[in-house]
């Protein structure tokens, strides 16, 4: 019988445990990087998961505006954008429905913003002056209206 138990391991616990312990640390280094590829996703992508407010909708806003940082869309409205001399500040104001909102903007406007069928989305803060201070511009794509267009043209 003491040849039966001689190939057996002395220390069968320490075996168990140091195999368990390989494991556990295979198993988290594989959740620590599934957790870093998550945050590098999310991190890429932040544009596409914000909300935004319509100008109506930032209007009717029941909470602080004054210093808070917000993202709004509207169209512009005809002959308000105003550029100053030697400058690339300019004054606008943008709409939807009934509502009417001012901006602030420093810097180079993209070309489709001029485009009266053009959505635009703004982000920066509501000033005490009740003038939205612009940080950056976006247009959304017009090309949604060429089927209309092509379709009012028939």
């Amino acid at each position: 019988m003491a040849d039966y138990y001689k190939d057996y391991p002395q220390n069968l616990g320490a075996s168990i445990r140091n195999m368990l312990v390989g494991k556990s640390r295979f198993f988290l280094i594989g959740f620590v990087l599934l957790l870093g590829i998550g945050y590098l996703v999310s991190a890429a992508f932040p544009g596409n998961t914000s909300y935004y407010f319509t100008v109506g909708e930032l209007e009717e806003f029941s909470g602080e505006k004054e210093g808070r940082s917000f993202r709004v869309k509207g169209e512009l409205v005809a002959q308000s954008f105003v550029r100053k001399d030697l400058d690339t500040t300019a004054e606008f104001m943008l709409f939807e429905g009934d509502y009417t909102l001012r901006a602030i903007y420093s810097g180079v406007v993209p070309d489709l913003f001029f485009d009266q069928r053009t959505e635009i989305i703004l982000q920066g803060v509501y000033g005490s002056d009740e003038i939205f201070q612009a940080e950056t511009v976006s247009v959304l794509c017009p090309s949604k209206y060429e089927g209309l267009e092509e379709e009012e043209e028939a």
